[in-house]
């Protein structure tokens, strides 16, 4: 399936990019550990769900898809890259990638809280549009089903689509349907009133400059499909279905798994990472000042050159002479110290990769921040740590 629009470079962000945000954002509403990208295409939402670890809980996802040509990219995509081993996560992530269609039940596929189909639809032929709910809410009974799918009615803002006349077209040639809002609603309804499920709809994607237009709706329209409580989950399949789908790869990412260390060596390098955005913050400052110093220097300059009597200018009064010392100029740093106080954000120090997972919580972060000297460290706040304590450094250019 393809995942891209080629109406993207109408909407600011791309629609892509707001779609797959959307996805991100329910996805850690509810709290999703594992998630089935259904029709995962080139692995798009998946390869863009992967680096969130610390913004989503998803410890296990696979993908799906019939093409050959996308599922290649998608095994590209997936794989882990160097930086993965350098950057180690802080939680496991497992990832499986299929090759099936998404009309054929396969007995590993059961037990994802999530599945996630996204425009993907309007590509299906008509029978195997008329067992997708049947297979995802009928039998894998996921915790939320995602889907999202071109609306028809907004192709009125695409004159090239030709919509409301004899010569529409689709926006993509292997679409087989484009529904309007009524139409899509009434499928999802009759789905959700079979199976025990509620409904939420919503739309994504407005042309820049008309985000206050809605009488068509959005590019883009959704619905969340969320079990509800009295609808009998079955964590096992009923009946088995067999596996007819192909493991392409299992792919395991690297993750920070060390044990557990001392109190004392986290409260140590949480020293050390204080003492090194002290030092940034303070290098920042004294180097912004300069610059406006300059600049201020500049536009005095500039100011100065409309009186200059230029019969008597000396260049060498503006910049001296250097050719009698060839020792190379060193800038040092005038500021020795940093500036204290200074407040650093909690958030700066949960942002560091390490001490996410030294102290595996940001409320145990801020717990030992507590326990820091008060004559050199105060806890303002849950979200400010103030820094009475100096640090000396020496800056060389």
């Amino acid at each position: 399936m393809l995942s891209e629009d080629r109406y993207d470079g109408f909407f600011c962000p791309p629609l892509w990019r707001q779609r797959r945000i959307f996805i991100k954002d329910i996805l850690t509403r509810f709290s999703i550990k594992n998630a089935l990208d259904y029709g995962c295409g080139e692995a798009a939402v998946l390869s863009f769900l992967i680096p969130d670890n610390n913004d989503t809980c998803l410890v296990k996802m696979a993908g799906i898809d019939v093409c050959d040509e996308s599922l290649a990219e998608a095994l590209d995509r997936c794989t882990p890259w160097q930086t993965d081993y350098e950057q180690l996560r802080s939680s496991p992530l497992v990832l499986d990638i299929y090759k099936g269609s998404i009309g054929v039940v396969d007995d590993r596929l059961f037990g994802y809280e999530a599945i996630i189909c996204t425009e993907v639809i309007e590509h299906v032929y008509a029978d195997t549009l008329n067992s997708f709910l049947d297979i995802t809410l009928g039998i894998y009974q996921p915790q939320i089903l995602i889907v999202t799918t071109p609306n028809g009615e907004y192709n009125v803002n695409f004159p090239r689509l030709k919509y409301g006349t004899d010569e529409f077209i689709f926006r993509h040639d292997d679409h087989k349907f484009e529904w309007t809002r009524n139409e899509f609603e009434t499928w999802c309804n009759n789905g959700a009133n079979k199976y025990g499920y509620t409904v939420e709809y919503h739309g994504i994607g407005l042309l820049h400059g008309k985000y206050d237009d809605l009488k068509n709706g959005h590019c883009t329209q959704a619905c969340i499909f969320i079990r509800s409580k009295q609808t009998n989950n079955k964590s096992t399949p009923p009946k088995s279905y067999g596996t007819p789908h192909q493991l392409l790869k299992h792919i395991e990412f690297p993750y920070f798994n060390e044990s557990a260390l001392p109190k004392e060596k986290i409260i140590q390098e949480l020293l050390h990472y204080i003492q090194s955005l002290c030092i940034s913050e303070t290098y920042l400052q004294t180097n912004n000042n300069r610059d406006i110093k300059k600049e201020e220097e500049e536009e005095s300059l500039d100011i100065n050159l409309t009186t200059i009597d230029w019969d008597t200018f000396n260049i060498q009064d503006v910049i001296p002479d250097t050719t009698a010392d060839q020792t190379p100029y060193i800038y040092k740093s005038t500021c020795k110290y940093t500036t204290i106080p200074l407040n650093l954000s909690i958030s700066s120090l949960w942002s560091i990769l390490r001490l996410r997972q030294i102290c595996l919580t940001i409320e145990n972060m801020v717990h030992l921040l507590s326990l820091l000297d008060n004559d050199k460290y105060e806890l303002v706040n849950q979200t400010t740590l103030k820094v009475k304590t100096s640090f000396e450094f020496d800056t060389g250019k």
